[in-house]
């Protein structure tokens, strides 16, 4: 069991809610009491802070306690006290104010009831928990100012060990009409990574992020929809390196567009993705224009050029013949002014591409 959930007392917050929840299903008074016998949620205000003596036999006892004729002086009611036990440890009790033989089997029934709804609380409450360490954790590793070694001391409080890896997805635009919505594909995917193993989840900066030990897992295993973009890095046992990939992941962020499809990863280049990603919007836009005359059969050309390491490689990978890739460089070359024959204006005409892609263009 959770050392915070062992120790904490029982919230009078909570216990008021469930009070306010049950007690219109029945025709009787109910009273929380905590683990010291003091009422601390109940339909009469008054009586909240009041010591319950039979509340506090049934502590004692750790049984049922009847008050059929309460103590003078007391703020006790004729009724059943049930014990209340969460996770096993006895936590408090329920009363349910009535005739005691009459309310004995609805008060058995009530204190089950309060534990079940205590114990969807405490739960809902902890998965809360691991979201927003997740989120903190993440956030820290992505801000540009954390310290390798406090990054490290954060990794290891989080359970997660060397070698580790970053993945980041797209995420799913919430509903904007107002509507109650399910949860999106990414707020299911943080929820089954953060739940349990050693990664952790958020979406932070319109992204999803999946950061862990080992190789996060693949988009069917969280739930995502095989057309998601999505971009992971290398394992490393570096926390600098890490820090360096979490900084780049926070700024593909910012032009989503950037990140590869899962059927065309390997035309994808981090490095220029990243470059593009860190460039002035005004600088974006005039290299977009630069690409806009260009035919697909010349995007592709440059492409190829561009992850190939010769002029025969490239033709290879396009399914033509050297002079025909020929041809086609001199046709861009007149386009656009780059020869991407030199490897300047290739990385040029290739970062021209990606600009494009970020601006949607």
């Amino acid at each position: 069991m959770p050392e915070d959930r062992r120790r904490a007392p029982l919230s009078s917050e909570l216990a008021q809610r469930v009070v306010d929840l049950i007690a219109p299903t029945i025709s009787h008074n109910i009273n929380v009491m905590d683990e010291h016998g003091t009422i601390i949620a109940c339909l009469d205000p008054s009586r909240v802070g009041s010591l319950h003596r039979g509340a506090q036999r049934a502590i004692s006892e750790r049984r049922r306690v009847l008050v059929t004729t309460p103590e003078p002086d007391t703020s006790d009611r004729p009724g059943a006290n049930e014990p209340l036990f969460i996770d096993g440890e006895l936590r408090g009790v329920v009363g349910v104010t009535g005739s005691p033989r009459d309310v004995e089997p609805l008060a058995r029934v009530v204190a089950l009831t309060v534990q079940l709804l205590i114990a969807q609380e405490h739960e809902q409450d902890a998965v809360s928990r691991r979201h927003t360490e997740a989120r903190d954790l993440i956030a820290s590793l992505s801000s540009g100012t954390t310290r390798g070694e406090d990054a490290r001391a954060r990794l290891m409080a989080a359970g997660l060990k060397p070698p580790w890896s970053l993945a980041l997805w797209t995420a799913n635009t919430p509903r904007q009409d107002g509507g109650a919505s399910p949860p999106s594909p990414a707020e299911t995917a943080v929820t089954r990574v953060n739940g349990k193993g050693s990664r952790r989840a958020a979406v932070l900066h319109g992204a999803l992020w999946v950061i862990g030990s080992g190789r996060t897992p693949a988009p069917n295993g969280l739930g995502l929809s095989s057309n998601s973009k999505h971009a992971q890095t290398p394992l490393t046992d570096d926390v600098e390196t890490l820090l360096s990939y979490a900084e780049e992941s926070r700024a593909l962020c910012r032009y989503a567009a950037l990140l590869p499809s899962l059927e065309d990863p390997e035309s994808w280049s981090r490095e220029v993705a990243v470059a593009v990603a860190h460039l002035p919007r005004r600088s974006l836009t005039r290299m977009a224009a630069r690409a806009t005359p260009l035919t697909k059969g010349q995007r592709r050309t440059v492409e190829a050029m561009a992850s190939s390491a010769s002029m025969r490689e490239a033709a290879d990978t396009m399914y033509v013949h050297r002079n025909t890739l020929l041809q086609r460089v001199e046709r861009i070359r007149a386009t656009t002014g780059l020869d991407i024959r030199r490897p300047d204006h290739l990385t040029t005409l290739h970062m021209c591409l990606y600009a494009e892609t970020a601006l949607g263009i």
